[in-house]
């Protein structure tokens, strides 16, 4: 996948199948479709109402589906929503669910030197603010 310059986004993006869970507290909104992730967020199209921007949630990456399942978990809120598809921006990742996610990038972006360059520039899953 081509990195655009001008993309204003943190980190690349990348297309990925598997089960997303986005749990609002009210809802629960389950996905296959359209993913796309990063080491800040992800979009994905969802079926039904959508959650209002600002919502607070935790999403559920499913890697592995079985007794020993492996997932990314994460908190974030709503960014985006409406017909085209939900997008949700991270505030809070474990560590082991960082390190699911950075080695999911890794593995399926078409330029893993540009996604090693933007771990090397960021402090976790933000934009350095510039404060010491």
């Amino acid at each position: 996948m081509a990195h655009d310059a001008s993309d204003k986004r943190d980190f690349l993006r990348i297309p990925f199948e598997t089960e997303v869970e986005i749990d609002t507290g009210s809802d629960i909104i389950r996905s296959h479709k359209g993913i796309n992730l990063s080491m800040s967020g992800l979009h994905l199209i969802a079926g039904g109402a959508a959650p209002a921007v600002g919502t607070a949630c935790r999403v559920s990456v499913i890697l592995q589906e079985s007794a020993d399942r492996i997932d990314i978990k994460a908190g974030g809120k709503i960014i985006r929503s409406g017909p085209e598809g939900l997008a949700v921006e991270f505030s809070d990742l474990d560590l082991d669910s960082y390190i699911h996610l950075r080695e999911l990038i890794l593995n399926n972006t078409d330029d893993p030197e540009q996604a090693e360059r933007e771990f090397a520039s960021h402090w976790g899953i933000r934009r350095p603010t510039g404060r010491a």
